[in-house]
């Protein structure tokens, strides 16, 4: 198991997605075992005599990759979907969590690129799960300081707070007829996860809001979000759930899965269906018949701007979507100043741009648990200067 062959064919099979479930625990163990630095060296060097990566005969990056790997091997492992053979190295290092390669594309080719650390990046920290939860007499929660356990009760219905970043609610015998509404809201740099009393899951990213009774009563469960969140609905064919975004639009559920982006500054909301069905109305239309608005399919996103009464439809990426939810920033077709307002929610920072806006095209995704270095070091491969002034970053075309 601690040679280097066995290490290279587990994971050249990692990468060509032909790995078993037994050969990936198999390959996640001789990573995370000490026992194994040299043979782990071994493979990396190997793949750094690649003409690809062209830091062969560069100590520096070299010793950099290595320590980054080294302090990486307490991180537990997951597992990355890949649509492409990476080289060995950066896989490694992918597979442990860090971020020291990245991979992009231009129009022209793929490349590949690592820079030195600047001292000056490291103090901004990625976002975490963070929230304030608010009940419903006006009491306010911090929730990423707030023990584990029990931190609420509100009328029969008990608030948990999970080791997970999770608060679920759980209601006792008979909801009482009383509406005791809550509201769960993440800053920039935040993010958390609630169960509503109904079993239903909500992801919220960064600079979120969701406001709900502690129990259902009635014949709907009525939501209201702003910014943006995941939503897994638990079926309840009775009873079906109405979704308020920001009093701009509503969509209705029965059960199902779905994403909603409607931060304000975005100019849209963005209603994507991974599974079941939703129907999606812009407010105006609500208001004149429950047949009014439009069903999506899986796979389908609708579109409401912010002075347009009609609903465009149009074939989505969940992958691309769902990429906040799933742990990633995602950089495949958005703009660069989408990128911009990405970073700026989740690291808490604002970032300006001296000069002309950069014209780049960046492609991929990084691991949300990077720190800024690791994205400044990013930037720089596509010719962009970065600079931090406390919590500035300050963007220019080199």
């Amino acid at each position: 198991m601690g040679s280097p062959d066995v290490f290279a064919r587990l994971l050249d099979k990692y990468l060509t997605q032909t790995i078993t479930a037994e050969e990936q625990q198999q390959l996640f163990a001789l990573i995370q075992s000490k026992k194994h630095t040299s043979e782990l060296e071994a493979v990396v060097a190997e793949a750094l005599e690649d003409d690809a990566f062209d830091v062969a005969d560069d100590p520096v990056l070299r010793d950099l990759i290595f320590e980054r790997i080294l302090q990486q091997r307490e991180t537990p492992v997951r597992r990355i979907p890949l649509y492409r053979r990476w080289a060995w190295a950066a896989a490694v290092l992918l597979l442990l969590g860090g971020a020291t390669y990245f991979y992009f594309f231009t129009d022209k080719h793929q490349q590949s690129g690592i820079a030195e650390h600047k001292d000056d990046h490291n103090n901004i920290q990625p976002g975490s799960n963070k929230a304030l939860l608010t009940l419903s007499d006006g009491t306010v929660i911090v929730l990423d300081s707030a023990a584990n356990g029990a931190i609420a009760q509100q009328g029969n219905a008990s608030v948990t707070k999970l080791p997970n970043g999770e608060v679920r609610y759980e209601v006792n015998g008979k909801a009482t007829s009383k509406v005791m509404l809550n509201t769960m809201t993440t800053p920039n740099g935040g993010q958390y996860n609630l169960v509503l009393p109904d079993g239903s899951k909500i992801w919220l990213n960064a600079a979120s809001s969701i406001t709900y009774p502690a129990a259902f009563t009635g014949n709907q469960r009525q939501i209201k979000i702003s910014g943006e969140v995941y939503m897994e609905i638990a079926k309840d064919k009775s009873r079906p759930f109405m979704v308020d975004v920001d009093g701009r639009s509503v969509v209705q559920v029965l059960g199902t899965s779905f994403n909603i982006n409607s931060y304000t500054n975005e100019g849209k909301i963005k209603t994507t269906l991974i599974e079941g069905s939703v129907r999606v109305s812009n407010h105006a239309n609500n208001n004149r018949t429950q047949a009014a608005g439009v069903m999506l399919r899986p796979g389908q996103q609708a579109v409401i701007t912010a002075s347009a009464e009609d609903i465009s439809i149009r074939t989505a990426n969940t992958d691309h979507v769902l990429a906040w939810k799933n742990g990633f920033i995602n950089f495949e077709s958005v703009s660069f100043q989408e990128i911009i307002r990405q970073i700026e929610r989740w690291y808490d920072i604002d970032v300006q741009v001296e000069g002309p806006m950069p014209a780049v095209k960046i492609g991929g995704r990084m691991d949300r648990g990077v720190q800024l270095s690791d994205l400044t070091l990013f930037l720089n491969n596509f010719e962009i200067r970065t600079k931090l002034e406390g919590r500035k970053l300050i963007l220019s075309q080199k």
